[in-house]
């Protein structure tokens, strides 16, 4: 099926990313590219040969589409102009690819923003469309294209099948966060997490999980409910967390917003971040309204 937007001239876009997306899941299937290369990406990380595969894959598909402007990727140092279209697509080509050397599910991360024509462009006031696929057992997609939300599964034999998702995000006392960083968080932090991983007056502890593929943990958000959290820490490299605001914290926060979620880099919404570079690091928590505002007032008040 080919999917049809209820954004003006997005359907090839959309198309565009399905391609793309089926074509890297073909590779991963065949344990192509599961090795690291020579090289690394613009935010200085070590990549696999599939992380240059896919985006690759992503850049030939919409650069064919009339009506996107610019594709901007976080393997990729600059903005590349690929028409005069109105859209530009951001892309994180092949997220938790280090996961995927052992086999835990990962995916790639997608936003479209519109009159971005620079950096600061693509803020959250601009973006139209945010989500994910999912590379694991199955090819699987969860976006928002405006205000709907849909997920969808590939089948080589049908093609795509998608849903869209009317019902709220889910809440749940889940916790993803990569615990061993906890000595280096603010003391906010710690003490936010420690209070809910106490069992209090029979109530139960919150559940830790965590992928380290952002895609896996954001699958189960959206399934499940919970909190993600990928915070700074007082560690070199960490300073102001690791991941992109452009190409995985703007894109993942549009998408649960829709579901009625929130987010935040402890502040304020990842959507009202001004945005000075398109590698910008930034710390994210995305979760339910409950959670979200509950950390924000512990570290306004811690």
């Amino acid at each position: 099926m080919t999917f049809k937007s209820q954004l003006e001239n997005m359907d090839g876009i959309y198309q565009a990313l399905f391609s793309a997306a089926e074509k890297i899941y073909g590779e991963l299937k065949k344990g192509e590219g599961l090795k690291f290369a020579t090289s690394s990406n613009e935010s200085g990380d070590d990549q696999i040969e599939l992380d240059v595969i896919a985006d690759e894959a992503f850049f030939e598909t919409l650069s064919k589409d009339p009506y996107c402007r610019y594709v901007v990727s976080e393997e990729r140092p600059d903005m590349i102009k690929t028409s005069d279209g109105p859209y530009s697509v951001a892309l994180d080509p092949l997220d938790g690819s280090k996961s995927a050397l052992i086999g835990i599910p990962s995916g790639a991360i997608f936003g479209v923003w519109k009159n971005a024509d620079e950096a600061k462009d693509f803020h959250g006031g601009n973006i139209i469309s945010g989500g994910f696929f999912v590379f694991g057992m199955n090819l699987e997609v969860y976006f928002a294209d405006g205000d709907k939300v849909y997920k969808g599964q590939f089948d080589t034999d049908t093609g795509w099948t998608l849903v869209q998702l009317t019902e709220p995000m889910p809440s749940a006392d889940i916790l993803a966060i990569n615990g061993q960083m906890q000595t280096v968080w603010g003391q906010w932090l710690q003490d936010y997490v420690a209070e809910n991983l106490q069992a209090t007056n029979g109530k139960k502890p919150y559940n830790m999980r965590w992928f380290a593929s952002m895609v896996s943990d954001m699958k189960r958000m959206v399934l499940q409910g919970g909190l993600f959290a990928y915070p700074a820490a007082d560690f070199k490299g960490y300073e102001t967390g690791k991941l992109r605001l452009v190409y995985e914290a703007i894109p993942m926060a549009f998408l649960i917003h829709a579901m009625g979620g929130s987010s935040t880099n402890g502040d304020m919404s990842l959507l009202e971040m001004p945005v000075d570079k398109l590698h910008q690091k930034v710390p994210v928590f995305i979760g339910d309204k409950a959670k979200i505002e509950a950390l924000e007032a512990k570290k306004k008040a811690g």
